[in-house]
């Protein structure tokens, strides 16, 4: 008897190949068979006829790694159709962490990926402090999602050479060969690979201090050396930040860290953006190249809509900038009101104001609209507008315009940036068009008070897809799926295929949507505190290792989710290569 039989849906494998129909079984989490399949030979049956039954989405860029703590289903991706995240980017998370350290690596966190502190110190509870011990916690939590981990540089750099050090100097060969070894201990206990950024001063995802992270002044050659692991040991993924458009262009150090490991690189971020249009193009032509060389070097996309809406109390939006970095690291209101009402700090930021520098963060500030005014009812007339028109009005520039508002609402006027990054949808699907594009960058678990990205797969199944005929559902999923799989190093994935494991969707394309143009505020995250959230719809089932886990986008709390790699799958996997090599 089968566990779970699904009938007479519409195949799209991920794979690419052509749609076609056939019943699913399932057995212990894996798909046994593809074919007609009576229903009598299975414990449950899922009727899918005039549905599509595709691979669950696989998430190479998240920040999941406080939030898993407290939703096993990392929401909002969970419900959007993602089965496997991937978390540690950027080189941002909690292992290995010394006792002493973990105070400040929440404070880390908050800073760089805007999670809140206060949830941090409610719900983690420290009970690690190597790498392998992280895992082993995550192995013990319940969860919806299939979790993956590159280890971080960040608190590895730290954790053996000191924050001072970690930041002012280059490490000496002793804390390399240190690094280097609990670099192999956690790639033994079923790390990813390795995260960092590199974007020297440039970053807006600095220390709680405002200080730039140890990864994004190291040493380039210790980042190589580090990296030099994975190619010892054969096996991992290298994620690096290191090109930013209009910011940063340090993408060589990808093409380096192939040449050192042989080990897939996925470089980030290529984006569309409507103040820099085809921005994209230079970084497309130059991964092209990195191809023809034999280098295997994969780039991340952001293409999906994304906005923020923000007010300056919890701004840190554009941190890459020092004068809005000044802003965000004062730590009450009362100082935060004070300096944007200095004049000359405001003669400042408008002297040296440029639009392109702040389009990775709240975009042009003439593009900002009003959309919250608090309980000052002479402001109640302008919500709803851009701040530029007003400006405009005023004769006054569009920075004195948010920053007169928000002082005269306390600092909570809130604000929504105009739609960005994925603005233009040509754009997307020319960046999409690419073989060497991975979908997604949810960004999940960051910046939950004025951003929300776990939806990028349901937004582009339309976008894309159903409503602009870009891409067809064949070419989508095997973005969504197959390819991040493959790259990750998951030979059991991404696929609707026999052997496979099986994350599967069951949706009728008509129904999906994600056309809303502004996020809700939930008050369901630790202590009552509230987060961002984007509406969709349209996924009939979800099902992650052969288990239901949502059905019509409400939550059955089942939690099949497991740490992947499957340390036992990737053994046998590398005892059948080592026979076949024989």
């Amino acid at each position: 008897m089968f566990d779970l039989l699904i009938k007479s849906g519409t195949i799209i494998d991920g794979t690419t190949f052509p749609r076609y129909q056939a019943d699913i079984g399932i057995r212990n989490g894996v798909i046994e068979k593809i074919g007609r399949i009576e229903p009598s030979e299975a414990q449950k049956v899922i009727d899918a006829t005039g549905k599509v039954v595709a691979p669950g989405h696989v998430d190479c860029h998240t920040h999941y790694d406080a939030q898993i703590h407290w939703d096993p289903y990392c929401s909002n991706s969970g419900e959007n159709g993602v089965t496997t995240v991937v978390a540690g980017n950027c080189g941002f998370g909690f292992a290995p962490c010394r006792p002493q350290d973990r105070e400040r690596a929440m404070l880390m966190m908050e800073n760089t990926e805007q999670v809140p502190y206060e949830q941090m110190k409610a719900e983690l509870p420290w009970t690690w402090e190597s790498f392998p011990e992280w895992l082993d916690h995550l192995r013990s939590l319940p969860k919806g999602v299939n979790f993956m981990m590159y280890i971080p540089l960040n608190p590895l750099m730290v954790y053996v050479m000191g924050i001072d050090a970690a930041k002012s100097r280059s490490a000496t060969p002793d804390e390399l060969s240190q690094m280097k070894q609990l670099i192999r201990e956690a790639m033994d206990a079923g790390a990813a690979g390795i995260g960092l950024s590199h974007l020297q001063d440039k970053n807006g995802h600095t220390d709680y201090d405002g200080t730039p992270m140890p990864t994004d002044t190291m040493d380039q050659q210790d980042a190589i050396e580090l990296c030099r692991t994975l190619g010892e040991i054969g096996r991992g993924t290298i994620q690096v930040l290191s090109y930013v458009p209009g910011l940063c262009d340090m993408k060589q150090l990808a093409a380096d860290f192939f040449d050192a490991t042989q080990r897939p690189v996925i470089l980030n971020v290529a984006l569309s953006t409507a103040v820099m249009k085809e921005c994209y193009r230079p970084l497309l032509d130059w991964v092209d190249e990195q191809w023809k060389q034999g280098r295997q070097i994969f780039v991340q996309s952001f293409v999906q809509r994304s906005w923020n809406e923000f007010n300056l109390i919890d701004l840190n939006l554009n941190d890459g900038i020092p004068e809005w970095r000044a802003i965000s690291k004062l730590p009450t209101v009362e100082e935060k009101l004070a300096l944007i009402a200095d004049e000359n700090h405001r003669a400042t930021m408008r002297a040296k104001y440029d639009p392109t520098q702040l389009m990775t963060g709240s975009g042009a500030i003439e593009d900002i609209v009003l959309t919250a005014s608090g309980d000052v009812p002479e402001l109640e007339p302008l919500v709803g507008r851009r701040l530029g028109d007003i400006a405009e009005e005023r004769g006054v520039h569009a920075l004195d315009v948010l920053f007169d508002t928000s002082i005269a609402t306390n600092g909570w006027a809130n604000f929504q940036t105009t739609v960005n990054s994925g603005a233009d949808v040509c754009e997307a699907a020319d960046i999409m068009s690419s073989p060497f594009v991975l979908a997604g960058s949810s960004d999940g678990g960051a910046h939950s008070k004025f951003y929300c990205g776990g939806h990028w797969a349901t937004e582009l199944l339309c976008t894309l897809g159903r409503d602009g005929g870009f891409m067809s559902l064949e070419e989508l999923h095997y973005h969504f799926s197959y390819q991040p799989a493959r790259v990750m190093g998951l030979r059991d994935r991404g696929a609707v295929l026999e052997g496979m494991a099986a994350d599967l969707l069951i949706y009728a394309i008509d129904d999906i949507d994600a056309s809303g143009e502004s996020y809700e505020m939930r008050f369901d995250q630790p202590q009552g505190d509230w987060r961002r959230y984007f509406v969709t719809s349209g996924y009939h089932m979800i099902i992650v290792n052969g288990e239901i886990t949502f059905v019509d986008g409400v939550s059955n709390d089942a939690r099949p989710g497991k740490i992947l790699p499957d340390m036992g799958v990737l053994v046998d996997q590398m005892m059948l290569a080592a026979e076949a090599a024989e």
